[in-house]
């Protein structure tokens, strides 16, 4: 994976990217207990969302 700081936006070529993530787990079910964070890296001079991606992918394998 290329640092966040080599990136460039596709929407306006800045290079200034951060990451955050959502406080909603992403889950299997409603019911479900285990999940998952969700990671967005973006631009934070047009805001536009780079990727998503997911800190436990794991929880969804069977």
């Amino acid at each position: 994976m290329t640092p966040i700081e080599e990136r460039k936006c596709k929407n306006c070529g800045s290079t200034e990217l951060d990451e955050a993530t959502d406080y909603l787990l992403l889950r299997k079910s409603k019911v479900s207990f285990v999940g998952s964070e969700k990671v967005y890296t973006f631009c934070t001079n047009c805001g536009e969302v780079q990727s998503i991606r997911l800190t436990n992918p794991n929880v969804f394998k069977k």
